[in-house]
């Protein structure tokens, strides 16, 4: 293999390796709830219920999607509001480390049955790490193109475990929807540096090398 050949693969190694040490390690457990109960059309789920796994209905009720309207990922959802509006909170024990920074995030859109057109969810990142509420507007959606729209919000480990919550606050039986939920560290600034440099030396050594044959 010629030296240039040699750099190039060298160039692709690190591109491989750095884009594995960047690698997101979600950290939820059934975020896109499609472990559960089969909830056929849609199942109403009341507090206490762990119908869904990893996650547990705190307050009011929510439906179970299934086949109803369409999910923004894999094959179900959850409306929020169920009879009234409801609350979830995942089960599972979320390990993170205190100053670390994360980004959580979701799909949301609106139950098109009915009004309030706008529809409210308020998300809960405890202990005291965050919370933030968000809108969607389901103004022309439908069940079969229900508008899914990415949310999220970031924040800074307080301790060594974190427990997230959705709650609506559209108190109708047509709440916010809420699909494909998911946390991942932010990599550091330094760590990212670092990779930058290597790619950036490994890449110079290509350049020389091809300036030479050209000479």
């Amino acid at each position: 293999m010629s030296r240039t050949l040699t750099c190039l693969a060298t160039l692709s190694l690190v591109l491989a390796l750095s884009g594995t040490s960047q690698a997101a390690t979600e950290l939820i457990l059934n975020g896109s709830f499609e472990t559960g109960d089969d909830p056929g059309g849609f199942t109403t789920l009341g507090p206490g219920s762990t119908a869904i796994s990893d996650w547990t209905v705190t307050t009011g009720s929510v439906d179970y999607i299934g086949t109803y309207w369409q999910p923004a990922d894999g094959q179900r959802s959850i409306d929020m509001s169920g009879n009234e509006a409801g609350a979830i909170t995942i089960s599972q024990i979320i390990t993170t480390v205190v100053g670390q920074k994360y980004f959580l995030s979701f799909a949301m859109a609106g139950n098109p049955d009915s009004g309030p057109n706008v529809k409210t969810l308020f998300v809960s990142v405890d202990p005291g790490q965050a919370s933030q509420t968000f809108t969607f507007d389901d103004t022309g959606k439908s069940k079969t193109d229900m508008g899914w729209t990415t949310k999220g919000l970031t924040f800074s480990a307080t301790s060594a475990s974190t427990t997230i919550s959705f709650a609506s606050l559209t108190n109708t039986a047509f709440g916010p929807a809420l699909d494909n939920v998911s946390l991942v560290a932010i990599p550091e600034p330094a760590t990212m540096a670092m990779s930058g440099t290597a790619l950036l030396a490994v890449a110079g050594v290509v350049l020389r090398r091809r300036k030479a044959r050209v000479a």
